[in-house]
């Protein structure tokens, strides 16, 4: 059985450095988000991940300050399109404010904003040419308040370091800093409660109803759950709380530690993964993983002893109710699901699809091998024998899932044609992690029932026009062009993130 793994791979658990600080995959995977495109532009960079968060609070309103190219791009170029920002003023600089400075047109920007919208917090964005010049947005802002009915900050993504995504982090640094920590200083501490950080960035779940409810059970209260119809009112009783959940490490939680002793916990816990090499700390989800997440909560809140009945209960009766329905996926083989998530299903991972190509350019070598060596030991630790195939052509890959006796195969729509043409099953897993994934008992229920009606499905032998096209042999899930264009800006990306091989790391 011919395995095209790369020669320094060996098929066992990479061994742990002796610095257990060392970076692994994620701390330069992360780095990822500092790319050029990418994480300028396309994800919630600077300019866009400002307007993502504005764009959640009710009664806010973005004031970009730069040309008004700037204030368009998210117009032209939309997350999706049901996601266009409306709203987005600008100062409209020009060749002249570029010269001579942009600081009395951003004042004035300040104040037809707020004439014209009448929001309860007016958030100015820089952008480069601003940036450039070195506009004093501080002593602009401190101006101008005086001058309008509202709060105003500013967020120039230089607040958080190299910390990423970086225009959300900046944005809610910005947000507790310049709001939150020059507001009243006698809050009553609402004991007990936390809040709950629903931003939803690559599939983090953001329905926390049953969260919430469990967390209630125990007895712990919910002091705000945001972004969810929050206003600038809600932004100022965050501090209220013992600790904010959010989905990652957060600089701006860490300022609220610091200011208001507000604990903070993460759901994706990378410093601890960094430590002890668990992959099991970087997934919160399933019904282990719930419960663990629940768990750790009470403990940060001193409420374990309540926590364990209800956790208990909670865990029992879905574990039940999920009997119902894998006895009917017990032993079914499937390909492109997280071991982790499968092992409540009862189904094994039949084949490790290993792509290099797209991680070569920011990861090294042992970082690459590591994320492989992780999914085969959880896949190994919960009952599976995968056979692994490293850069395989698409030939190769259905020649081993049909060789295994795969049922299903996990894709996302604009592949899933490919398999089918094969006669193969196929589940589309993005929709699954857009609108169901999640932390709670519940997803695992869920997912389960989706894969009994994906896998009763018959299947069908589909040639649409799509499967006329070619595509690339190393990466098949782009064509020829796209392939192309990824090697231009992998060339970019090491050029913009420096040497693959550099042990340098960025903070999260």
């Amino acid at each position: 059985m011919e395995n095209k793994m790369p020669q320094e791979y060996k098929h066992e658990q990479t061994t742990e450095p002796e610095n257990n600080s060392a970076p692994g995959f994620m701390r330069p995977l992360i780095s990822a988000y500092g790319l050029p495109l990418h994480g300028m532009t396309a994800i919630p960079g600077k300019i866009s991940g400002s307007l993502m968060i504005v764009d959640m609070i009710e009664d806010a309103i973005p004031l970009i300050h730069g040309p008004i190219g700037c204030a368009f791009q998210r117009k032209i170029n939309p997350f999706r399109p049901y996601q266009i920002f409306y709203e987005t003023p600008c100062t409209n600089m020009n060749d002249v404010d570029v010269v001579y400075g942009g600081e009395e047109k951003l004042e004035e920007g300040i104040k037809e904003t707020y004439e014209r919208y009448h929001p309860n917090l007016i958030v100015v964005i820089t952008t480069c040419p601003s940036d450039l010049i070195g506009d004093d947005f501080g002593s602009v802002v401190k101006e101008a308040k005086g001058d309008v009915g509202c709060d105003v900050i500013y967020t120039a993504g230089d607040f958080v370091g190299r910390s990423k995504p970086i225009g959300q982090q900046d944005t809610l640094y910005a947000i507790t800093d310049q709001m939150l920590c020059n507001g009243n200083g006698d809050l009553e501490r609402n004991v007990g409660s936390v809040n709950i950080f629903t931003y939803q960035v690559h599939g983090i779940g953001s329905k926390v109803a049953e969260m919430a409810s469990v967390l209630g059970e125990i007895g712990i209260g919910m002091n705000k759950i945001f972004f969810d119809h929050t206003v600038v009112k809600d932004l100022y009783d965050l501090p209220k709380a013992d600790l904010t959940i959010t989905n990652t490490k957060m600089v701006w939680t860490e300022l609220m530690k610091k200011r208001f002793n507000v604990d903070h916990y993460e759901l994706m816990s990378f410093d601890r993964y960094v430590k002890t090499r668990d992959p099991e700390l970087l997934n919160p989800y399933g019904i282990e993983g719930a419960a663990r997440v629940f768990m750790e909560i009470a403990e940060r809140l001193d409420m374990e002893g309540e926590a364990e009945e209800v956790i208990a209960r909670r865990k029992n009766d879905a574990l039940q109710r999920l009997s119902r329905i894998t006895k009917d996926l017990a032993g079914k083989k499937i390909v492109g699901m997280s071991p982790a998530m499968l092992r409540d299903t009862g189904m094994k991972t039949s084949v490790i699809i290993h792509r290099t190509q797209g991680m070569e350019k920011r990861l090294t070598k042992d970082a690459i091998n590591e994320r492989l060596d992780m999914n085969v030991e959880l896949a190994r630790r919960y009952g599976s024998d995968p056979e692994v195939l490293v850069n395989p052509t698409f030939e190769e890959e259905v020649r081993a899932i049909k060789r295994t006796g795969t049922d299903i195969v996990f894709s996302s729509g604009a592949t899933a044609h490919r398999y089918n043409k094969e006669g193969i099953r196929t589940f589309n897993f993005m929709d699954f992690m857009r609108f169901h994934q999640r932390v709670g008992f519940e997803p695992a229920i869920e997912l389960a029932i989706q894969l009994r009606a994906a896998l009763k499905r018959p299947q069908r032998k589909k040639n649409p026009l799509l499967g006329m096209l070619k595509y690339d042999t190393e990466r098949p899930s782009l064509l020829p062009q796209w392939a192309t264009l990824a090697d231009v800006f992998g060339i970019l990306r090491e050029r913009a993130v420096g040497d693959k091989d550099s042990t340098e790391v960025c903070e999260l």
